[in-house]
């Protein structure tokens, strides 16, 4: 019977009809919400408690030691090696050291729920953190966001005077923003007349310390109050602001609607309280850096109230709310992501854990083979978790079902054989992810037919730096021209859409365009219908993860129900590797 029920609730859950609001806090770690139960010295937050107490908290969740990386992260569902945004960006001057932004090859949340045709609704609200000012005020609406309220860099001037870009058009807002994003957040949903996803990034509590409006929060603040009295209360109108957003939706809304809330890094550092260490918290690999809260509450979920002991990262984010909004099947075939779904943990109380490791990792630079020259990457399985440095800098290895706040370096001894085994196993976690794969990867529908029926596409190799794979031709027309083209987009050709149905211009039915034609060259089939020419990869590490597009066109004159006498093969897509 329980599987049934779980069968039925994944029905219920995977509702098209059902919103997603995806909530992100800024700076705050587990040991800052009272409903985790791992502080010290803990602020009232009764809001962020219900939902845990309607839903599920995720006891192991893990994000990165800074906000810009968790933000590409949940867009992308990509861990930052992958995407090179490898630590927080520096909005006024993100040269010294450059940092990765979100490039615009990257396939958003927003973006594959319009490619999914979702008819959802889609708005990001508050803080961005994801390019710098040389992008200017609609990164966001370039991004894929239908709308974008909020603020653009990383830390605000003021809670009272800000910078609000409302849609690209910047003014100063003088609500303090905690409330001024709660608002535009309201304003925009309350209008909206079909399913929504609603990507709402709090500023708070990050810097500026100050003191939240009186009604937001409980604490009693004296004329000088400490940073740590601060940033407690801004916990507080963080939460006064969460409530309030859920109450003025009403129940029928919420009740309707998957909460994710997830915290962007841990603590600012010397706010952690015991029994973490304040010189161990945002900005570090350790567990007040990473370890953040994550909760759900929706219709998703069945037996409310519990926690998950499963590792779960900022990338499953991602690949929940695609799941929830039914647009899995919008990524590509060729991109590499790296989240895993958490919805078997809402709709089943005894799911078996899905991630054998939790990573994360911090870096900077803005191309290969920046990632593995310089930062950490930072991997745990069930019990054990190793600090990997680049550059310099001693490895460390941990038993956090022993030593859960990180004391003792095993690597400062000898390992057992049983933590041996962990801690190869770790670093082989580290190198698979640290390793990008070269590859070529088929994808479109087989259906233009041609004088021998559909042509035949492959690759003769991966695409490697420095390697000539060659573009292969089969089955086609033979003696005649064949043109090999090359593209960088699956998506558009100028200002047209693609794929794009080549019967109106003469083709037969079933022959698409399915990529941009950017580079093209000829060749003359041979007596079997085969032909191939090379692709010359440079040895630039930068063009790691680079996509080319490939595939050929025939003249064909004898192709059946084809007046134009064109036949065009699938589409390989060729992924660099190193």
């Amino acid at each position: 019977m329980r599987s049934l029920a779980a069968g039925f609730l994944l029905g219920v859950a995977g509702s098209a009809q059902a919103n997603v609001l995806v909530i992100l806090a800024d700076d705050l770690g587990v040991d800052s919400i009272a409903c985790y139960r791992e502080g010290s010295d803990l602020p009232n937050t009764p809001n962020l408690d219900a939902l845990a107490t309607r839903g599920v908290l995720f006891r192991h969740a893990y994000a990165y030691p800074s906000c810009s990386p968790t933000r590409a992260a949940l867009l992308t569902g990509r861990h930052p090696s992958r995407t090179l945004v490898g630590r927080w960006i520096r909005h006024e001057n993100n040269t010294g050291p450059a940092v990765g932004t979100l490039r615009a090859g990257e396939h958003t949340l927003p973006e594959l729920l319009d490619r999914a045709n979702s008819g959802r609704a889609h708005a990001c609200i508050g803080k961005w953190h994801l390019h710098d000012m040389t992008f200017g005020s609609t990164a966001p609406a370039a991004s894929g966001f239908g709308h974008y309220t909020g603020f653009l860099a990383g830390q605000l001037p003021s809670y009272f005077a800000w910078p609000r870009v409302a849609n690209g058009i910047e003014t100063t807002s003088t609500v303090y923003a905690t409330t001024q994003q709660t608002d535009d957040a309201l304003a925009w949903i309350t209008t909206q007349t079909r399913p929504w996803l609603c990507y709402l990034a709090f500023n708070a509590p990050h810097l500026p310390m100050q003191a939240p409006p009186p009604h937001l929060h409980t604490r009693t603040l004296g004329p000088t109050p400490s940073n740590r009295q601060l940033y407690l209360a801004m916990i507080e109108a963080l939460d006064t602001e969460i409530g309030r957003l859920l109450t003025t939706l009403g129940p029928t809304v919420v009740a309707n609607t998957h909460v994710l809330f997830l915290g962007d890094n841990g603590s600012i550092q010397n706010m952690a309280v015991p029994p973490f260490l304040g010189g161990r918290a945002k900005g570090t690999p350790y567990e007040g850096g990473i370890n953040v809260p994550l909760l759900y509450a929706g219709p998703a979920v069945t037996a409310p109230g519990r926690e998950v002991t499963a590792l779960a990262c900022a990338v499953d984010v991602f690949a929940t709310a695609l799941e929830l909004c039914h647009a899995t099947s919008a990524l590509p075939a060729w991109h590499a992501t790296d989240g895993i779904s958490l919805l078997p943990y809402l709709t089943d109380p005894a799911a078996m854990p899905r991630r054998t490791f939790a990573f994360s990792e911090e870096f900077t630079g803005n191309a290969w083979p920046a990632p593995n020259t310089n930062g950490h990457a930072t991997v745990r399985d069930g019990a054990f978790k190793l600090i990997h440095r680049y550059g310099g800098g001693s490895h460390e290895l941990f038993d956090l079902q022993a030593d859960p706040f990180e004391r003792t370096n095993l690597l400062a001894g000898t390992l057992s054989p049983m933590q041996q085994q962990h801690y190869q196993a770790l670093l082989g976690e580290v190198s698979r992810l640290r390793t990008p794969i070269a590859r070529c990867v088929p994808f479109g529908s087989p259906t233009c037919v041609g004088s021998r029926g559909v042509p035949v596409l492959a690759c003769s190799a991966v695409p490697r730096l420095g390697s000539t794979p060659r573009l292969l031709l089969g089955n086609a027309a033979s003696g005649t021209v064949a043109v090999r083209a090359l593209g960088f987009s699956h998506t558009a050709q100028g200002s047209a859409p693609l794929p794009r149905d080549l019967s109106p211009w003469g083709p037969a039915i079933g022959c698409t365009q399915w990529f941009s034609l950017d580079a093209t060259d000829l060749a003359i089939t041979d007596a079997a219908g085969s032909a191939s020419l090379p692709i010359g990869i440079p040895n630039v590490p930068a063009l790691v993860e680079t996509v080319v597009f490939g595939g050929w066109w025939i003249l064909d004159a004898t192709a059946p129900a084809n007046p134009a006498g064109l036949v065009n093969t699938t589409a390989l897509a060729l992924v660099v590797g190193p």
